[in-house]
């Protein structure tokens, strides 16, 4: 006698799962308003782990491979500086170039394009410089 109980239960479970997912996904596709508070690394990870962090207060950090960075930003909108960044000066043979071409890209970003777990960054002639995904997404 259970069974009639226990189908329209299992059934009724499989359809809030289901309404989850689904506003799960629409939310990570949702645009991002502000980077603040976010954590992003490439899509393409070069041999050492590479990261931007957007702090509160326009500060900026991260880990271009090899040294830690940390500066400034403002972001307004999809418009996005980064200031001059300033690292620590350790050598790493392997990954100097990739660190180098990290930062600048950074540097040279002037827009963003964000959902809550993709980011791109483009320079001021709309050229897109890198994709980043989230890394501190729950």
């Amino acid at each position: 006698m259970a069974l009639p109980i226990v189908l329209p239960l299992a059934l009724g479970a499989l359809v809030l799962a289901g309404c989850a997912k689904v506003a799960s996904d629409v939310r990570k596709a949702r645009p991002l308003a502000s980077l603040e508070g976010s954590e992003w690394g490439p899509v393409e990870t070069p041999a050492k782990e590479q990261y931007v962090a957007f702090k509160a207060n326009g500060e900026i950090r991260g880990h271009g491979g090899c040294n830690q960075f940390f500066g400034q930003y403002t972001q307004d909108g999809q418009t996005l500086t980064i200031g001059a960044l300033a690292s620590t000066k350790k050598f790493c043979a392997e990954v100097m170039q990739a660190e180098t071409t990290f930062i600048q890209k950074l540097q040279d970003t002037r827009k963003v394009e964000a959902t809550h777990i993709a980011l791109r960054l483009y320079n001021a002639d709309g050229e897109e410089l890198m994709q980043l995904r989230r890394r501190d997404w729950d």
